[in-house]
Parts: structure tokens; sequence; C-alpha cells
């Protein structure tokens, strides 16, 4: 009973999180006050380090995840098994790329924690009931939301085939720095720890090109590197994410 009543007293402030970001993402989700509690009361948070693995490709599909803090890696294997990084997703975002409305399945893409994550979890079936007891109008806006996420994503994934790699790294740099930016005198500092691996894996390139062109951008005067972060100078291109970013629709 006391470990009961630790636990829920430890998951309290996240309920409360979750709730808010619900809240403040409701407009464009379409989701009703009774909606947002009934998965605040259904949803069991998680908590993962840095590195840690949150589900992985091929994963029976039965479970819906939302971030409500920290970052995390959407992932998959490309050809010849070459790790491929589709998007680091921001707080206040379900993530895993299915559709809410999907039948369980195989997983087509992982999930691992990029820094200390917390996520909030619950059964694909319990979600289902919720997004069914929505008014048709906003049941409607749910789906289209996932759809403009989706076919951001797509889309943005499809102009990367047209691209060299120094408008593929700093189209992602841009999307980063739009998601995970902090304003700084001399720029936008994207608050992520970033290696010279994950930014291989977000543009699909070797390391030893990218850390290539992360040197002729920083000669440029377009990037410096603060610790293991990046920072974007006054100097590198407004128009970098010309089509909104994919966690932002």
């Amino acid at each position: 009973m006391a470990v009961r009543v630790l636990r829920r007293a430890a998951e309290a402030p996240s309920k409360a999180a979750l709730r808010a970001l619900l809240a403040q993402e409701a407009p464009r989700l379409g989701l009703t006050t009774a909606a947002i509690e009934e998965i605040v009361r259904q949803s069991q948070i998680t908590y993962w380090r840095a590195g840690q693995q949150i589900f992985s490709q091929g994963e029976s599909h039965d479970l819906a995840n939302f971030l409500v803090a920290g970052a995390v890696r959407v992932v998959c294997e490309g050809f010849h098994r070459a790790p491929v990084v589709v998007q680091i997703v921001r707080p206040a975002h379900f993530f895993g790329l299915g559709s809410l409305f999907e039948r369980p399945g195989p997983r087509l893409f992982g999930a691992i924690a990029h820094v200390d994550a917390v996520v909030a979890v619950m059964s694909q079936e319990a979600l289902s009931g919720v997004m069914a007891a929505l008014p048709p109008g906003r049941a409607l806006q749910v789906m289209a939301y996932s759809w403009r996420v989706l076919s951001r994503l797509l889309y943005e994934k499809c102009l990367h085939l047209t691209m060299p790699l120094r408008d593929r790294l700093v189209h992602e740099l841009g999307v980063l720095a739009h998601d995970f930016g902090v304003p700084r005198e001399r720029g936008v500092l994207i608050d992520l720890p970033l290696t010279q691996a994950d930014l291989a894996a977000l543009v699909v390139a070797s390391r030893a090109n990218v850390s290539r062109c992360v040197a002729a951008l920083r000669r440029a005067g377009l990037v410096e590197l603060v610790g293991r972060r990046i920072l974007l100078t006054s100097r590198f291109p407004p128009a970098a994410v010309p089509f909104g970013t994919r966690n932002r629709p």
C-alpha cells in the first residue's frame, strides 16, 4: 500500500503536466475536456533515461505514446541496416508514427529517448475508445491533425531525395531549431545534445561526410558548436525550414 501511494505521489506532477499539454494542444487535436481527463486517467507515466529504447521496430503496436517531457528519436533501419532517425519529437506530441485509428500490428518504427524523457502510455484500445466518444466534428479534427502531421513528414522526406547533403543538413538543423531552439545573443541554440552520429542518421549520410559539412558551415559562419549543442548564428538562412515543421502542423 505504501509503495502504491508513493508511486501515485511521484506520478502526480507528470499527470498534471500531461493534462496541461493536452489542454494546450486541444484546439488542434479537437479534444474535449472529458476526453483529456479520460486520457489522463487511463495513462501510465513512464520514465526513460537518455539512450533507452522505448519500443523497437517490429514490436506489436498495441500502445499509444505521448511525450510529456524530454525528447525522443523515432528511428528505423535503412538499406543494409543503416540507422535512420525519422524525426526527433518534442513534448506535447504522440509519437510512433502510427495512425490513432489503425488496428494494432507490428511497428514500422522504433523509439529511443534522446535525453531523459517522460512518456505517457495508454492502450490503443483505450485511446480508440476516447476518440470514439468524441462528437463527430471533433473526431474528424483528430483525423485531420494526424493526416497533416504524417503528410508533412512524408513531404519533407521526399524533398530530401532531391537535396544535396548540405541542404539536407541545413534543413534538419532548421527544424530542430524551430522545435528545440533557445534564443541567444548570437543566434538560436538547439537545446539538445547532438553527435555526428545523430546528424548522420537524420540526413542519411556517413559521419565523415557530415563532419566535413558541419566544418564547412562553421567556416561560413552559419553555425557554432557550444559543447555538444549547435548554435545557428544570425547568418543562418531564415528560409531553411520553408514548409513549417513536422512537429507543429
